[in-house]
């Protein structure tokens, strides 16, 4: 006589199987304008539009429609900007890293930019709620004569709800790769309550970072730019911030807040500071930002 066992029962500890999304793009340089020339896409990562910017711009426009990562998702962005393409890569809401009773959720970018090419890097801010459990890693890839102007923003809990980053895990890396050589990079792995986001060598006791950077000046530029963020940054109230040049051409801001809102209003007037002089061209805010 046989039987059969009575199935497990789920519980709260179980880990969800969660979804696994790609998104793979390419652009290519079109005359004077640059077109998007390859977009396939497997699970919810989607492109939302390709848009043409001002002058040889191309705007694309990038959507996760769950609008947030759970433990166990995975999203992987792959972005090949072709040589002397020129696009500008945004996001239309925050990006969300929900509480996972699990695994981490993962999201992984690489982006490559062809010689002579412009990547401007500018999502929304991503807002990380207690127990959440973030893995996030970043990668350029610059070829000769490309440029670039970019930002990340990450706030820890949800200050309108008076949560705090309390419970979980958060762990970055960010990489900016000049003609194979390794330029820049930064690790961070801690759990929530690590020092590192009371200390002054870390966030500082803020719930808000914010990293600007702008890479491929030249030379006779990157001072004169590197002078107007710093005398810009200093006239910012409610955000402790600094800027350097690690290796000529590339310059890099660093921000704290408690308002999301301060970190990225500074963060945007050193894009329009940095876009004559990395794009050639005035800065004109995305239409899809005023949506």
């Amino acid at each position: 006589m046989s039987s059969v066992a009575p199935a497990p029962q789920a519980t709260l500890a179980d880990p969800p199987s969660g979804w696994h999304a790609q998104l793979d793009l390419a652009f290519a340089r079109d005359g004077d304008r640059t077109r998007l020339v390859h977009n396939r896409h497997h699970g919810p990562l989607r492109l939302l539009k390709a848009l043409a910017g001002e002058g040889d711009a191309c705007h694309a426009v990038i959507v996760h429609p769950p609008g947030g990562l759970v433990g166990g998702d995975r999203l992987d962005l792959s972005i090949d900007v072709g040589a002397g393409a020129h696009v500008l890569c945004t996001t239309p809401g925050a990006q969300k890293w929900y509480r996972s009773l699990g695994p981490a959720a993962v999201a992984a970018s690489r982006i490559v930019v062809g010689p002579g090419g412009v990547l401007e890097w500018l999502p929304q801010p991503a807002i990380v709620f207690d127990r959440a459990r973030v893995d996030q890693s970043v990668s350029f890839e610059l070829g000769e004569g490309a440029r670039m102007i970019g930002w990340e923003c990450m706030v820890l809990g949800r200050a309108a709800m008076a949560e705090r980053f309390l419970h979980g895990s958060l762990r970055q890396r960010f990489a900016l790769h000049r003609q194979g050589r390794l330029a820049w990079t930064e690790r961070l792995g801690a759990q929530a309550g690590d020092r590192l986001f009371s200390s002054s060598l870390g966030w500082a006791g803020r719930t808000v970072a914010a990293t600007v950077w702008a890479v491929g000046i030249a030379p006779a530029d990157a001072d004169g730019l590197l002078d107007a963020w710093r005398t810009t940054l200093a006239a910012v109230n409610g955000v402790l911030s600094g800027a350097t040049q690690p290796e000529p051409g590339l310059l890099v801001a660093r921000l704290l807040a408690d308002d999301s809102e301060a970190a990225m209003d500074a963060a945007q007037a050193l894009w329009r500071l940095a876009r004559p002089v990395v794009a050639g061209m005035d800065a004109a805010a995305p239409r899809i930002w005023a949506t």
